[in-house]
């Protein structure tokens, strides 16, 4: 058995098999084994047989239309003996019989996405789409780039902060236990020992011992803050804050945005979003973060990192927002795009286990599930597409829903593929009353909430995802906020703000402070969702540029 990665396609088509097996293998022969079959049994038995020698399928390529199985009966053969590797569809250009196939396996699991016959040239119509597939393969299959290595202890609370903050940063890492070989090494070239954990040496071999997040992210160069001064400040790096930036800078503004912790806020940590607009195949919540972060920089946006904003206010016509380490950044207007903190259970048996087993995000890296057991806990799409990511790797996902339903607050299309998945089980009206185990939890106490009746699921790895609060504490006192802390704007201002200084009303997304503007999950009445998010970023920049002509034209700088 090749010890690279194979490449199958399946075609009972000779001649279009015969141009596939030669365009994949002059561009890919070099770090893939590629295979062709005629016959789809035939390649089901093959695929059988690199199993039983512990090979590794990186892709399935089936045709759709073959007279001994269908392409998506040959895919899912194919994922059940190798549930690692990615499928393609192969369909006719103008094949609408199979638009219907496509749809259904994209949304219940039986293929990754799909691909057009005829191709020429292949650089336009075949390799990106094939580039794609394999890309995926390789991010979560095999040795990556490491700019960063973290010696530590795994697992323990601290190395899953730290790798969560590297990982969400976009910042490609490895991690290693101070008994390894690799670790020992690098504990040693840096004259530290296993006294001095968690290390985190940098690509010049500089070590940091147990840094926090600025220390860190300074060291590599992520804030590049020259100067305080800006036209618009922009708090938050989720995907209403990016989208702003990307607008504020591409239109020549000179913007700052400010994040506590990594690009992407909450979405940032979603496995894969599959209803974002222009990405068919979905994306996950880091890449689309960090495209768009490299995307507002590439026009010229400052960032800061790892602090947080503690005030607001007014200076003449400036708008002053105060940074946790005393900076002030001053700006023309302010965009607020905070978002919203994940919510811990309350429950102090719990709690106590988060980093130790229990983890308030989606998870990043399914394939560190493969063979164990789940549990994700919440109802909203977060928590489907965590569900539905954990379950190609996971031998079991449990779902707890405090609700009676999934339809409540998850999308039609994670309800299905949750329900077709026999990989996962769900629990609805349920709640976790307690976290036991030594150290690292071990089980979880649940409680029917219709029935009171108690069971125990035995849970090494629970995945929270149970709504969020506004993070809008720094804001008291300087904006109008409704009861459960969400920034009011716009119409929602009406009888909120007696003292409002201008003749005008509020704009959509302004505040009660003239020129300060909220979008995203912060803002009261927003929509919860990554495109309604991006949506608000974007629009609100036309709301800043008639702000800032407005005070121009009035020559009411300092009054506004």
């Amino acid at each position: 058995m090749s010890i690279k990665p194979i490449i199958i396609a399946v075609d009972d088509d000779r001649g279009c098999l015969a141009s596939l097996f030669e365009a994949l293998r002059r561009r890919y022969g070099e770090d893939y084994e590629v295979l062709a079959h005629a016959s789809a049994v035939e390649a089901v038995a093959q695929l059988e047989r690199i199993r039983a020698e512990e090979g590794r399928v990186a892709l399935v390529i089936a045709d759709q239309w073959m007279p001994e199985m269908t392409g998506i009966e040959v895919l899912d053969r194919a994922h059940a003996s190798h549930p690692e590797a990615q499928r393609a569809l192969l369909v006719d250009w103008g094949d609408r019989t199979a638009a219907t196939t496509i749809l259904e396996g994209c949304a219940f699991g039986h293929l990754e996405n799909y691909l057009h016959k005829p191709w020429s040239p292949p650089e336009v119509h075949l390799y990106p789409a094939v580039g794609e597939f394999l890309a995926d393969w390789t991010r979560l299959h095999r040795p990556g780039m490491e700019l960063v290595r973290v010696v530590a202890e795994e697992p323990s609370p601290r190395s899953h902060e730290l790798r969560q903050l590297l990982q969400r940063n976009g910042i490609p890492h490895g991690l290693y236990t101070p008994g390894s070989e690799v670790g020992r090494a690098l504990l040693a070239k840096a004259g530290l020992d296993e006294t001095s954990l968690p290390a985190v040496i940098l690509l010049d071999d500089h070590a940091l011992v147990n840094p926090s997040s600025r220390q860190l992210l300074d060291a590599l160069g992520a804030s590049n803050l020259d100067e305080t001064s800006c036209d618009v400040a922009i708090v938050g790096g989720g995907p209403a804050g990016l989208a702003a930036a990307v607008y504020a800078a591409s239109e020549g503004l000179r913007t700052i945005v400010i994040e506590a912790e990594a690009v992407g806020g909450q979405a940032g940590t979603s496995a894969l979003i599959r209803n974002y607009l222009g990405f068919p195949r979905g994306v996950s919540g880091a890449e689309l973060a960090q495209r768009a972060y490299e995307q507002a920089w590439l026009f010229g946006a400052r960032y800061v990192f790892a602090r947080e904003a503690v005030r607001l206010s007014a200076a003449g016509g400036e708008r002053v927002v105060e940074l946790s380490d005393g900076t002030e950044i001053r700006a023309r207007a302010v965009i607020v795009a905070t978002g919203a903190s994940y919510r811990r259970f309350g429950v102090p048996s719990l709690d106590r286990f988060s980093g130790a087993g229990v983890y308030f995000v989606s998870p990043g890296n399914a394939r560190l599930m493969r063979g164990k057991d789940a549990v994700v806990v919440g109802g909203g799409n977060s928590a489907g597409q965590a569900v539905v990511h954990l379950a190609s790797h996971a031998r079991h996902v449990t779902l707890v829903v405090r609700s009676d339903t999934l339809e409540k607050n998850m999308s039609d299309y994670l309800v299905q593929e949750i329900r077709r998945s026999p990989a996962v089980e769900v629990r609805l009206h349920t709640e976790l009353v307690a976290g036991e185990g030594d150290g690292m939890l071990q089980r979880l106490r649940t409680r029917d909430r219709v029935t009171g009746e108690e069971d125990v699921i035995e849970a090494e790895n629970v995945f929270a995802l149970i709504g969020a609060l506004p993070r809008t504490d720094w804001l008291d006192g300087a904006l109008a906020r409704n009861d459960r802390g969400y920034i009011l704007t716009g119409d929602d201002l009406e009888g909120s703000v007696p003292g409002w200084p201008l003749g005008r009303a509020p704009l959509r997304f302004e505040t009660s402070m003239p020129g300060v503007f909220a979008v995203g999950d912060v803002r009261y009445g927003s929509a919860k969702r990554v495109a309604s998010a991006v949506g608000e970023g974007s629009g609100a920049l036309q709301l800043v540029h008639d702000y800032l002509e407005a005070r121009v034209a009035l020559g009411a700088a300092g009054r506004s």
